[in-house]
């Protein structure tokens, strides 16, 4: 069973006026919350060149509602992260949730090889020493 948790809220100026709505689904993989927030004014004129004009909004009140929103969505987030067995502390940090392997260097990859060599002529190395001692030990 796949559980998602969606959030939502209004945002309202002193009037009583809605000014946006915040969205924001969570499935629990222990990617950063990515809420989407939409004005929900419409113009209330237009200019010459046709442009909208809509009514002043207060920026201090929705980054204040944006990150209160986003706060509560990480919190939910590393939540069901760690019931779905991730790493709840990876939420906070944009692309952490994607575990990529370290691609050796080409350097690393030579060094890799020549140690492996090295290992296999100390080998023959080895049993060449022990053929010799006991040819001449007869």
């Amino acid at each position: 069973m796949k559980k998602e948790v969606y959030l939502t809220d209004t945002v309202t100026d002193e009037s009583g006026a809605d000014i946006a709505v915040m969205k924001v689904v969570l499935n629990g993989d222990g990617s950063t919350p990515n809420v989407m927030t939409v004005g929900t004014d419409n113009p209330v004129g237009f200019n010459d060149d046709g442009s909208p004009i809509f009514p002043q909004i207060d920026e201090d009140l929705l980054k204040q509602a944006q990150q209160k929103m986003m706060a509560q969505a990480i919190q939910i987030q590393k939540e069901l992260t760690k019931e779905n067995g991730g790493d709840p502390s990876k939420v906070n940090v944009i692309g952490a949730e994607i575990e990529t392997k370290p691609q050796p260097t080409a350097q690393q990859t030579i060094q890799a090889a020549m140690m492996k060599s090295i290992a296999s002529l100390q080998m023959q190395v080895v049993q060449l020493k022990k053929e010799v001692a006991k040819n001449n030990g007869n």
